[in-house]
């Protein structure tokens, strides 16, 4: 698992999960975080096989959410990038927000 998360798309995923206000799903957080659809299919399997995400249809969407542990795990990733940034959000969100 810390080889996976070492990762950036996998800890893009879950900060994006975690930071959007509506209803996510794949195709959304492909085009956040800038990868592959498939790309992201197969990212957000992993991080329900550990248990940090879970998903709900709606009629053809996948609608995803976070696991309690899901959403420490993102906290802690926010925390550390914001870090990296000095301390603000504004880089996290601009990244998210591309």
């Amino acid at each position: 698992m810390k080889e996976f998360f070492l990762k950036e798309k996998p800890v893009m995923a879950l900060v994006t999960i975690r930071k959007t206000r509506e209803d996510i799903y794949c195709s959304m957080i492909s085009k956040k975080i800038d990868t592959t659809y498939a790309h992201t299919v197969k990212t957000i399997s992993k991080l329900e096989e550990e248990g940090l995400v879970k998903s709900k249809k709606d009629g053809r969407k996948k609608i995803l959410e976070l696991t309690p542990e899901g959403e420490e795990f993102a906290d802690k990733f926010v925390d550390l990038l914001e870090a990296f940034d000095g301390g603000t959000t504004s880089e996290v969100e601009y990244t998210l927000n591309k």
